[in-house]
């Protein structure tokens, strides 16, 4: 140890594994007490099998996992030294050893009481709001708050402001003057609570709710419609997922089945096509269809299936947990991987393996009817066809007729084909004799080379200048004739039984057919017969293939005739029939063989599962797939899970198996598990979402993480209330909307107040409403609006290509074809919903905007500020073309500048302007006309472009 192994150690272990503060890995090899009782994955000694120590698989650099250490391999003589010390039992030099007040590796996994209590994982515990009259609970519970700090709410807000805020945060969209107007009239006539509550009824029923609301969960569960990385292909179908989203808000689908259908849509009793839709949410991740490690990417799918699920349903940060225990959550690595064998069955992403067609029973049995129509005309059609050329090919003597019919001995590439051993290499002399067997030899189909006619099929590629190949036949009596067919390049010699039978110089273009003589005959021999060929070449080329048959030399049938027939033949159809029936009678088994591979229904991007039963799951030691430990089964996270059931999932699932969808049932018991009112995260997390989205922060402000290092609820009873009333609702969305919008709280003035700003001056308690900048989406579907441009006609269908920059697209690899801009005009000005997601190329506008990420889920989008937003927002081709749109509803308005002036700054603020506004902007446009140069046109356009760069555009309140 001394002279040999302590050298090695020190200069490349002991700097992180003997250090007296912190140790990689939890090792210390500096002491033999730490050595063998190891660190983080366990003993670094084998005492069984001292060669399987991990100390030495460590050190031999035998996968990525293994390579220690980590700057440069030992040498070979280095290891073996330490297999030496190893096998020795790995002695100590006492004086030489380093010990460490070193904590006890962890031991296992346990939880606490203080665990359990956690805020998020006790059960719900909603308080009874004192008696308030017609106030909202929302607004008692609140108050109660705000007494408490000495605060106040804000009044409401100016009712053109609110309209405006009900208007965006419900659809995504400006209201038009018109609605500004009727709102307005309605709170003088009705009074702000049955004016808001009038409101908020008519925007959850407008179209665009569902997808503005669509929005928001797919930046959740990170929707995009490519699958990334190098090639970034298209996800086919998977926009029926974005459509189903919508769908799912507008039709105000019951949260608990929003859930259970995308965790398990094809696993619920009575599948329908909108539940098989919703399993897209599995196939939304990126794919790498070319892996360097093909089974450890197949993990790391599973791993953003486990990331994606635990963050957007239950705001648990359960990723964490897949190298080691969390280490500030009460989640272990036996709960990550147990979570993930709930997804183990899942079938890997591939295309079309992923796609399923829907139809129902009546569907299905329609379609059978139809497809069985529509194949047997088309069948009946090519028949008559083949009728006209059997015809032709006995009339004309190309059909054979003999006595003895076609017998094929040896069938070549363009039939049945044959086996034969070949070699390139020069064999013995008796090669071709008939008691030579081959051996060594190389094995393969008719047809060797690299040329062929369209019907000739290369069975193995052939490139030296030589080739020699031999092949057998049976007999049982001895043919009346036997005839050669060959296409051969370039010399060639053909053995019958040993005996030569056929030698030709030079290539054949196309098949040949030689009558072999008396030779041949003669060597013919009941029982095993050998065909033995040698062929030459010096220059390219390189085909040889052959036949041998018996009987009449013409075609034995139609289908013969198409095979074997040369272009003399081909040309000959044409003149018989005036036409190219050869091309025809293909379109037709063309039409035949499309009809047949059609299946039933819409094609949908779904989930599938592998049959037989899922395979086990290992946990996966620091996340690598190729270093597996302890089996586990499905279970929930054990803080989460009953104390009286540890292990709530059943031993043996029931398996499903309806309309063609065959699974484990593991999703389903995990959806119900997450779907169910006694979950005490999954309400909380969804209203908690749902508050976000309306007030710019959640009562939890970190709304993807509930755990440890998530922020505490500002107003847990609030959250706890708001839970309760979702489940009591059914889990209605839209009731949880009426009751948030039609609180005092959500109609509060946005302005400051000193007392607010010094005793809360981040808002925290809710004492006024936050002002907040439109989102991406937000901003370029209301320049649209606003320019009149906008297409609310079109909703839901296939992604869509507005035009992009010709400096974008030239970015990508593929530029002609990475963004095929849609030919329908109108499908440019569609909403920004349904522009193609892809992951390699994004839309800039959006982009610059803060849309987001597609590669994790994002519960919050930044809101930056940044000079590429005001660049884009000034000087982009689409800010402007929107802005010239804008001057032409300019122009067309009558009256005088004053008005024209009026119409800008109303049609992107939704209110009148003041004096002082009109004045400033009726001052810019004389300005740009005196000072600058231009005409009233051109300058009615550079008021428009300032208009739609307003702060009261791009804001709210």
């Amino acid at each position: 140890y001394a002279t040999k192994v302590h050298p090695i150690l020190e200069a490349n272990c002991f700097e992180c594994h003997g250090g007296k503060e912190k140790l990689r890995g939890g090792f210390r090899l500096t002491s033999s007490q730490g050595l063998h009782r190891g660190g983080a994955l366990g003993p670094a000694i084998d005492e069984a099998n001292s060669g399987q120590s991990l100390i030495l698989r460590m050190v031999s650099y035998e996968d990525d996992e293994h390579q220690m250490p980590p700057k440069k391999k030992l040498s070979p003589g280095e290891i073996d030294v330490l297999r030496q010390w190893v096998a020795m039992g790995a002695p100590y030099e006492p004086a030489l050893e380093i010990a460490g007040n070193d904590p006890a590796p962890r031991s296992g996994f346990a939880l606490s009481e203080a665990d359990r209590k956690h805020w998020s994982y006790v059960p719900l515990a909603p308080p009874q709001p004192p008696a308030g009259g017609p106030r909202n609970p929302i607004d008692i519970l609140l108050t109660a708050r705000l007494e408490q700090a000495g605060l106040a709410m804000n009044g409401p807000a100016p009712a053109d402001q609110l309209v405006r805020r009900l208007t965006y945060n419900l659809t995504g969209l400006p209201p038009t003057l018109d609605q500004v107007a009727q709102f307005e009239a309605a709170v003088k006539r009705d009074g702000l609570d049955h004016a808001v509550a009038a409101k908020v009824d008519e925007l959850l029923a407008s179209p665009a709710y569902g997808e503005q609301w669509a929005r928001h969960w797919l930046d959740l569960v990170r929707y995009a419609e490519t699958n990334g990385f190098e090639r970034d292909n298209p996800k086919p179908e998977i926009w029926r997922y974005r459509d189903y989203v919508i769908d799912a808000f507008n039709s105000d689908l019951p949260y608990d089945r929003f859930v259970r259908e995308q965790l398990a849509g094809d696993e619920i009793p009575q599948p329908t096509q909108q539940s098989i839709t919703a399993t897209g949410y599995y196939r939304l991740m990126q794919w790498d269809d070319e892996p360097a490690d093909r089974e450890q990417h197949l993990y790391d799918v599973l791993a953003d299936n486990v990331q994606v699920t635990a963050e957007t349903f239950l705001a648990t940060t359960l990723g964490c947990a897949r190298c080691h225990d969390h280490k500030i959550d009460p989640l272990s690595q036996r709960d990550y991987y147990s979570f993930m064998s709930f997804f183990h069955a899942v079938r890997p992403y591939t295309t079309p393996g992923t796609i399923v067609a829907w139809a129902t029973p009546a569907e299905r049995a329609a379609f059978e009817i139809s497809q069985k129509a529509r194949l047997s005309k088309a069948e009946g059609d090519l028949r008559a066809l083949d009728g006209q050329l059997e015809d032709w090919l006995r009339q004309s003597g190309r059909l054979a007729s003999g006595k003895q019919a076609p017998v094929i001995w040896l069938d070549d590439a363009r039939g049945a084909g044959a086996e034969w051993k070949f070699t390139t290499t020069q064999p013995e002399d008796d090669w071709k004799e008939t008691g030579f067997r081959p051996s060594g030899w190389s094995q393969g189909r008719s047809g060797f080379g690299t040329r062929g006619t369209p019907n000739a099929l290369v069975g193995t590629e052939w490139k030296s200048n030589d080739i020699w190949m031999v092949s057998s036949f049976p007999l049982t009596s001895i043919p009346a004739d036997l005839n050669l067919r060959i296409h051969h390049d370039e010399d060639v010699e053909v053995y019958l039984n040993g005996a030569e039978v056929f030698r030709a110089k030079g290539y054949l273009t196309n098949y040949a057919t030689v009558p072999l003589g008396k030779t041949a005959l003669d060597a013919l021999q009941t029982g095993r017969n050998t065909v033995a060929v040698h062929c030459h070449q010096n220059k390219g080329g390189q085909y040889i293939d052959l036949s041998l048959r018996s009987g009449d030399t013409g075609f034995a049938s139609v289908t013969d005739a198409l095979a074997q027939g040369d272009a003399e033949f081909k040309a000959a159809t044409t003149t018989h029939f005036g036409k190219d029936i050869l091309k025809e009678r293909r379109r037709m088994t063309e039409q035949i063989d499309a009809i047949r591979k059609e299946t039933p229904g819409i094609p949908i991007n779904a989930v599938t599962e592998s049959a037989g039963e899922p395979a086990p799951l290992h946990i996966h030691l620091r996340g690598s797939a190729h270093a597996l430990g302890a089996e586990v089964e499905p279970a929930f996270p054990a803080v989460l899970a009953s104390r009286e059931d540890s292990n709530p999932f059943p031993a043996h699932p029931v398996r499903v198996n309806r309309e063609g969808f065959s699974s484990s049932g593991r999703r389903l018991a995990l959806a119900n598990w997450i779907a169910s009112p006694s979950n005490p995260l999954t309400a909380r997390v969804i209203v908690n979402r749902i508050w976000q989205h309306h007030f710019g922060r959640g009562i939890a402000a970190s709304t993807n993480d509930f755990g440890k290092m998530g922020e505490v609820p500002t107003h847990p009873e609030l959250l706890d209330y708001l839970a309760q009333r979702l489940i009591d609702s059914g889990w209605s969305i839209k009731a949880m909307q009426r009751l948030i919008l039609t609180s005092r709280a959500a109609c509060l003035s946005s302005a400051a107040t000193p007392e607010g700003l010094a005793h809360d001056p981040g808002n925290s308690l809710f004492w006024r409403f936050n002002m907040r900048r439109l989102t991406a989406e937000e901003i370029r579907d209301s320049m649209l609006a606003v320019t009149g441009q906008l297409n609310l006609e079109r909703r839901g269908g296939p992604w869509v290509f507005p035009p992009l920059p010709p400096e974008v697209t030239a970015t990508s690899s593929h530029p002609d074809s990475a963004w095929v801009v849609s030919p329908d005009p109108l499908d440019h000005v569609r909403r920004s919903i349904y522009i193609h997601v892809k992951r390699s190329l994004r839309h800039p506008f959006l982009a610059d905007f803060d849309q987001a990420d597609t590669d994790s889920p994002c519960a919050v989008r930044f809101a930056t500020t940044v000079p590429t937003q005001a660049l884009a927002m000034l000087n982009s081709a689409f800010t402007n073309d929107q802005a010239t749109l804008l001057g032409n509803r300019l122009r067309a308005q009558p009256g005088e500048l004053t008005a024209k002036v009026r119409t800008a700054l109303s049609l992107v603020s939704q209110h009148e302007p003041d004096p002082a506004e009109l004045r400033t902007a009726a001052e810019l446009v004389k300005r740009l006309e005196s000072e600058g140069g231009l005409d009233e046109a051109k300058a009615l356009d550079r008021l428009a472009l300032m208009a739609i760069n307003l702060n009261e555009f791009l804001y709210l309140d």
